[in-house]
């Protein structure tokens, strides 16, 4: 999750730059950021248990692997010469 202190850090930031500029098009990209950042931190939900999900540690936890893939060989009597599928 984003922290407030880092978006606040960026507002400021961007603020600044807003200030410390004569070019319109310059306080107009950072006026343009300084709202992008707000919508980020206003769309966050605000629980963050909403955040993560819930069920993807049960998962991971109650899923097994198989311990052993099955490897035996499969015999065929179609005039191949070897085991891989590069032989011929």
């Amino acid at each position: 999750m984003i922290s407030y202190e880092a978006v606040i850090q960026q507002l400021e930031k961007q603020l600044a730059s807003a200030k410390n500029t004569s070019n319109d098009q310059q306080i107009r990209e950072a006026l343009t950021a300084i709202r992008a950042l707000c919508d980020v931190v206003l769309d966050l939900p605000t629980d963050s248990a909403q955040i993560q999900p819930k069920h993807l540690p049960q998962m991971l936890s109650t899923e097994q692997m198989p311990s052993t893939l099955n490897t035996a060989k499969i015999k065929h009597d179609d005039g191949a010469n070897g085991d891989s599928i590069f032989d011929f």
